[in-house]
């Protein structure tokens, strides 16, 4: 099954792919900050 794997580089499907790794760049990005912001909130609704 894996013999009929070939591994090569193709510039066209690289450009085709790059919206898709922007969006899940972004959502990476977006889900951190989501993170930060309730560890930020969190952190100020505890002090004392």
């Amino acid at each position: 099954m894996l013999k009929d794997f070939a591994l090569q580089f193709s510039p066209d499907a690289f450009v085709d792919v790059l919206p898709l790794l922007g969006k899940g760049m972004l959502g990476v990005f977006v889900v951190i900050c989501a993170i930060w912001g309730l560890v930020a909130l969190l952190n100020k609704s505890n002090k004392q």
